[in-house]
């Protein structure tokens, strides 16, 4: 272990992250905060995975985690089980994208460019604007983890292209299903580039052989990520997952012009809008498309056509560059052509890719540059970028403040329109109510209490029957059980409410969120392969030891 190079980047890339020190939080588009929060409440219940968030769309409840990658949040678990708070938790989770993706970046980009170049590599990687806006300004947590794996992922294929082993496979398997359970578009995006640098690796080492393993390798990643895949493919129809495309959503109103990727220093913490006027950044950042561009140059102009880190700067390059395609408007026929595209919703989120292949191209300034000047180039980096990593509002608060009074509010009632069920004629427009609402017959309500995958009623019916409709959006799933006895649970209503119908008498009911058959089957497949996969592992390393 090189030390003083890890000691090197952390001391580089702190001024990314110091400021998430200070006690509160900053203001972001996204409500990571909330679904931690939610998260939490369904890991003291006992339950896992987590399907159902009881304070989402308006006090109904929503099947957020059913749809909506849950490895951050398994992160932030990790600090609130060292008594962390939620705020601090998600901060936590913010501050490891930024330290683990260097480095990552570091051991990825240091097998091209040695121990120097892997360090500007990694200091451009967490320095891009990109980086800076998916924390600062959008708060998205899932993508600023998903930075981790990709270069995780091609350091780790790598590794196994060179010296094919069967613990890179597993490393492969996990880190893949990891990327997958984190943010699924991210992987999406991830994987046409994946495929590009496999090919060209393989081909250049002479190991396309290698491709059964590595196909293996990305079946095991599905198998581990199954309880969450599942859901997504076969239950994705009954919410309203598909207007996460329409109207505002629609990709074509939202493509970055060359001036916002390649000239502008703009920096605002708005949003994205339709047309040229958006009021946050997507700058490639100007180092980032520069480094690699004139480094290019430098080399063709010394005629070094077939020199190793020509061919290197050259393929990260056009990948980098064709990544910037994507997110430009010339590119519609490729969003057109491809249907899952839509689902990324936002062009701009390509710079994701951008980031990572740009940032890898760059550290070849270490081949042309003299030692002395490298220290410079990494001083005007943080001078030119450093100032991006900084909030717009910071509020000194804590959790108890945080998801209380109108924050609270402001929290469950957002992204209400990408996960309601449609059984539900309309979203709902006011906040639940604290207790159920009796449709026919007479009832008195001695108590209701709703946990967070759970709600547990006593009352008592005053005539031969009843229909009481409870304050929690039907999904599948969902069942009820009065005095022990299982009872028959159906939506109604606009809002498509849990509903049940009660004879006469006192009594005690339960209602409950329990899996579905494509839940249990994606349960069990992901289970399975968290047993077999070390268990093959030990076998391997058994059968190469007696050979």
């Amino acid at each position: 272990m090189n030390r003083p190079i890890y000691y090197s980047l952390l001391l580089l890339i702190l001024p990314t992250f110091s400021l998430l020190f200070r006690p509160g939080l900053h203001t972001t588009h996204d409500f990571h905060f909330f679904r931690q929060f939610e998260f939490d409440r369904c890991i003291a219940d006992g339950i896992f995975p987590c399907r159902w968030s009881a304070n989402a769309g308006m006090g109904y409840g929503e099947p957020v985690y059913n749809y909506y990658g849950q490895f951050p949040y398994w992160l932030g678990q990790v600090f609130r089980f060292v008594n962390f708070s939620v705020i601090d938790s998600v901060k936590s989770v913010f501050i490891v994208s930024l330290l683990l993706s260097a480095v990552f970046m570091y051991l990825l980009a240091r097998r091209f460019w040695g121990n120097l170049g892997g360090l500007i590599s990694a200091a451009f990687y967490v320095y891009a604007p990109y980086r800076a806006v998916d924390v600062w300004v959008r708060g998205a947590l899932p993508e600023s983890l998903a930075f981790v794996f990709y270069p995780v992922i091609l350091w780790v294929l790598d590794l196994y292209l060179e010296t094919p082993r069967p613990k890179y496979l597993w490393a492969l398997a996990l880190a893949g299903s990891a990327l997958i359970l984190t943010h699924n578009l991210s992987a999406l995006m991830f994987v046409p580039f994946a495929l590009v640098w496999y090919f060209w690796r393989a081909g250049s080492l002479r190991r396309l052989t290698s491709a059964p393993g590595l196909l293996l390798a990305f079946i095991a990643s599905l198998l581990l990520a199954a309880f969450y895949l599942f859901p997504v493919i076969f239950e994705s129809r009954l919410v309203t997952l598909s207007e996460t495309t329409k109207v505002y959503y629609e990709y074509g109103l939202h493509f970055a012009s060359l001036s916002q990727l390649f000239l502008s220093r703009f920096w605002c913490y708005g949003g994205s809008v339709w047309g040229p006027n958006d009021t946050m950044s997507f700058s490639v950042g100007h180092l980032h498309w520069l480094a690699p561009l004139l480094t290019l140059t430098w080399l063709f102009l010394r005629r070094q056509f077939r020199s190793p880190i020509t061919v290197y700067c050259l393929l990260f390059t056009f990948l980098g560059f064709f990544a910037i395609f994507l997110t430009h408007g010339k590119s519609d026929f490729l969003w057109r052509l491809l249907p899952p595209m839509l689902y990324i919703q936002f062009p701009w989120r390509f710079l994701t890719m951008s980031t990572l292949w740009l940032s890898l191209a760059s550290g070849v300034v270490s081949k042309i540059l003299p030692n002395k000047i490298i220290p410079y180039l990494l001083l005007l980096l943080l001078f030119t970028n450093s100032g991006f990593f900084r909030p717009d509002i910071w509020r000194s608060i804590t959790d108890s403040q945080q998801f209380s009074g109108q924050l609270w509010d402001e929290q469950r009632s957002s992204s209400l329109s990408d996960y309601w069920p449609k059984y539900a004629s309309r979203l709902p427009a006011e906040f639940a109510p604290s207790l159920p609402d009796v449709v026919s017959g007479n009832v008195a309500i001695f108590g209701f209490q709703k946990l967070s995958q759970s709600a547990e009623a006593t009352l008592a019916v005053d005539s031969e029957s009843a229909e009481i409709r409870f304050p929690i959006a039907y999904f599948p799933g969902w069942q009820g059980k009065v005095s022990g006895k299982t009872l028959a649970v159906y939506p109604s209503g606009e809002l498509g409410l849990v509903t049940l119908k009660l004879p006469a008498g006192i009594h005690d009911i339960r209602l409950s969120f329990a899996d579905t058959p494509v839940r249990r089957m994606g349960n069990l497949i992901s289970l399975a392969a968290l047993i077999l996969l070390p268990v093959s592992y030990s076998i391997k390393i058994k059968n190469h030891a007696s050979a």
